[in-house]
């Protein structure tokens, strides 16, 4: 396998995978919300507490993305509400559709969340757990290294707190249904780009030029994913141990179904 399609074949593997996890996390999360409130209210704004240091860099991410684009903006709102389809919306910034706005602007507003908490985990990843002594002790090969590695990573100061900040940000910063809202659009306007570069005969130079740049994001990329994977899985493990505590201590569980979650005893 050619090492440089390395990145690009991760990016399609870890998506899908953090997407999954953060299905199940929103719904046990709002589960063992439920079993330590006992109302469905009371459930949702602890649940919105959780992640909230993620909500907030998320609609800041918006805010400052449209601010800087030019794009004139409205309210912000920081406090939960239930959708009339059922779902849970943490925040909300406004914006308005003015001549300027465009599938563009728009389309990077709605993406700023997941460039920004992507940057934010990896300064966390690289100026907090110094990943790169990580991989360079996984690529030695040596058990020693990776072990001294290894050693170092655990003693990081406050990595609980550290660990929690990934886990709320990665689980936060995933785009919307409303932030894709300009999507196809943009999706549109590149591949009609595309064609037209075609038919000028510059697409090899192009692609010449964007193949190494982009290798270098798409692996950056993969390496912020698979800290909040490894993140994930550390909280994924530390609630079903809750859920199960709590359910035996309650002498109650949690039914989930397409709805939501509900108790049952």
């Amino acid at each position: 396998m050619n090492a440089s399609l390395t990145p690009f074949i991760w990016i399609a593997i870890a998506f899908p995978v953090l997407l999954l996890m953060q299905r199940w996390i929103n719904t046990h999360l709002h589960g063992i919300s439920l079993l330590l409130t006992g109302h469905q209210d009371r459930a949702t704004i602890f649940y919105a507490l959780i992640l909230f240091p993620g909500v907030v860099l998320h609609e800041l991410s918006h805010w400052v993305t449209a601010t800087l684009l030019g794009v004139r903006t409205g309210r912000v709102s920081l406090i939960p509400r239930r959708q009339a389809d059922g779902t849970l919306q943490l925040g909300y910034v406004e914006y308005y559709k003015g001549k300027n706005l465009g599938p563009i602007r728009e389309s990077l507003i709605g993406g700023a969340p997941l460039i920004v908490g992507t940057a934010v985990i990896l300064l966390i990843a690289f100026k907090i757990f110094s990943v790169t002594n990580l991989v360079t002790a996984v690529q030695s090969g040596s058990i020693d290294i990776l072990t001294f590695a290894l050693r170092d990573l655990f003693n990081t100061p406050y990595i609980l707190l550290w660990i929690y900040l990934i886990f709320a940000i990665s689980n936060a910063m995933l785009p919307s249904k409303s932030d894709r809202r300009a999507w196809p659009a943009f999706i549109i306007l590149m591949v009609v780009l595309a064609v037209v570069l075609y038919f000028l005969g510059l697409t090899d130079e192009l692609m010449q030029g964007l193949k190494r740049p982009a290798a270098t994001v798409f692996g950056y990329l993969g390496i912020a994913l698979s800290v909040a994977i490894g993140a994930n899985l550390f909280f994924m493990f530390c609630m079903v141990v809750v859920e199960w505590g709590i359910g035996r201590l309650k002498g109650i569980s949690v039914v989930y179904g397409a709805s939501g979650a509900s108790k049952s005893s």
